[in-house]
């Protein structure tokens, strides 16, 4: 099938201060009214609905090491676009852990100023 679309699937990941961008081309081997079926250079095939694309996804299951990672599948001229929307979308990330780590340091300040008595806890 020879088509004029380009799937690609962009891949930004942060691992402590290491930061990395993959762009790798998927092949196009289905086009229906809803999905695209594509397949990378060696790997399964993957399904992609066409309201899907263009949509960056948490690859990150658990924040673990410092392992960030979200993806996006998109046209050609949607990579610069969806690599920018990615880093926003993992600093948005960071900076709600951040700020849900400040309020843990905040409880334990607290425990430090007014400790309980283990005597107390039933």
């Amino acid at each position: 099938m020879n088509s004029p679309i380009k799937i690609f699937k962009v891949t930004v990941q942060l691992e402590k201060d290491t930061y990395g961008l993959e762009v790798n081309h998927w092949r196009l081997l289905v086009e229906t009214n809803r999905y695209y079926e594509i397949k990378p250079e060696s790997g399964p095939v993957k399904r992609i609905y066409k309201e899907k694309l263009n949509t960056v996804v948490d690859d990150t299951k658990s924040y673990t090491d410092g392992y960030l990672a979200c993806s996006a599948f998109c046209n050609e001229d949607r990579i610069d676009d969806m690599h920018t929307e990615m880093l926003h979308t993992l600093q948005v990330k960071i900076k709600a852990y951040m700020a849900e780590l400040h309020l843990n340091q905040q409880a334990i300040e607290l425990q430090f100023k007014s400790p309980r008595s283990l005597r107390n806890w039933k």
